[in-house]
């Protein structure tokens, strides 16, 4: 119920948002317009200012808008969908269930953005930045999120099964309840990083730094935390239970 009244409420702020804005062109979109009606699906927008602009329900597929910059722009339920976002700027956005599925986001900065319930199943973030976004029921499994920064942001039960977060910074960040099983966090920064309740089976935490990390209850089956640096106590009490997993220092 509380996730529908989000919705109806994202819905209407978002229609009282559009009505102030001028109709935009489609041909020729620029920064705060309402381009709600338009379909840029397979369009080249690269570079562009898109900011503030209202884009809710807009289709990009295949769109290329690598360096476009769409700060502070809402986008609710637009459709990104293998489109090219690289070094694209979406800081402040509204991107509720937003679609990037095999989209390549690499580069791209989404500070402060929310992603509540956004899907990027597959999606190439490496060095992506999603500082401080909202990303809570956020779907991304098989994405490779490489060096990505995730630091302070609110991920809970997000899904990361398979996916490649090698070298990526998820410090403070909020992960409780996510389903990461099969994720591999080697080299991660953990420094913080909430992760009570958490499926973590076969994770793969190598040479991670989980500093003052927050395992409690979580799930952690035939992980791997070889190397990792300031181990939590609750995950060495989990990993020394015979057959429960991997556990070398």
């Amino acid at each position: 119920m509380d996730t529908l009244r989000f919705a109806v409420l994202a819905l209407c702020a978002g229609t009282v948002a559009a009505a102030g804005l001028p109709p935009g062109d489609c041909l020729q979109p620029a920064a705060g317009q309402d381009l709600s009606a338009c379909d840029f699906s397979g369009r080249d927008l690269s570079g562009r200012d898109l900011t503030g602009a209202h884009l809710d329900n807009v289709r990009f597929t295949g769109a290329r808008l690598n360096g476009t910059r769409l700060n502070k722009a809402t986008a609710k339920w637009a459709n990104f969908r293998g489109a090219q976002l690289k070094d694209a700027q979406l800081e402040g956005a509204d991107l509720f269930h937003a679609i990037f599925d095999d989209a390549d986001l690499r580069g791209a900065n989404f500070q402060h953005a929310n992603l509540f319930g956004a899907n990027l199943i597959a999606a190439n973030a490496q060095r992506a930045n999603f500082s401080n976004a909202f990303l809570k029921d956020l779907l991304m499994p098989e994405a490779d999120l490489r060096g990505a920064i995730l630091r302070d942001c609110n991920a809970f039960r997000a899904v990361l099964t398979n996916a490649q977060l090698n070298g990526a910074d998820l410090s403070g960040s909020n992960l409780t309840g996510a389903d990461g099983e099969s994720a591999d966090f080697s080299s991660a920064i953990l420094k913080g990083t909430r992760l009570a309740g958490a499926s973590l089976r076969a994770a793969i935490f190598r040479d991670a730094d989980l500093s003052d990390a927050d395992f409690s209850h979580a799930t952690v089956t035939q992980g791997d935390f070889s190397g990792a640096i300031n181990l939590p106590q609750t995950v060495t009490d989990l990993l020394i239970a015979p057959h429960l997993g991997v556990f070398a220092r």
